[in-house]
C-alpha cells in the first residue's frame, strides 16, 4: 500500500504543478527533500520562489486537506526552503519567497497563496 500511496501522492503533485504552470509559474523541482525537511513543489512565480505543500484527500472523513498543513508541516517546508536557497547560493533575506498550499479534495483543487 505505501507504494500506491506514494504513486498517488506523486500524481497529485504533478497535478498541482500543472495547475501552477497554467498560472504562469515555472516549476523548478518536485519533492525536494533533506533529512529533516521537504517541499512538494518549488516554482518561480515572476521573481518569487514559491514552496508549495500539496495535500490530497479523497473525502473529508479525515478532515479537509488544508487542515493537514499544521505547524510541524509548515516548519518542515520552511526548513526545506532554507536548504534549497542555500543549495542554490541564494540569500534568504534578499530573495522573494512565498509559502503556498494546494489542497486537493477528490478532484477539486484549492490554491492558497501565502498560506503561512
Amino acid at each position: 500500500m505505501p507504494e500506491n500511496k506514494r504513486a498517488l501522492g506523486g500524481e497529485k503533485e504533478q497535478m498541482a504543478g500543472a495547475f501552477l504552470e497554467a498560472k504562469g509559474h515555472r516549476i523548478l523541482e518536485y519533492n525536494f527533500r533533506t533529512r529533516m525537511a521537504e517541499a512538494d513543489v518549488i516554482s518561480l512565480d515572476g521573481d518569487t520562489y514559491v514552496f508549495t505543500e500539496v495535500k490530497y484527500r479523497k473525502d473529508t472523513s479525515q478532515g479537509h486537506p488544508l487542515e493537514a498543513v499544521n505547524k510541524a508541516k509548515q516548519r518542515k517546508v520552511r526548513m526545506a526552503a532554507l536548504y534549497y536557497l542555500e543549495d542554490h547560493d541564494l540569500v534568504p533575506d534578499l530573495t522573494n519567497i512565498r509559502f503556498d498550499v494546494i489542497a486537493i479534495l477528490d478532484e477539486e483543487l484549492t490554491h492558497v497563496e501565502n498560506a503561512f
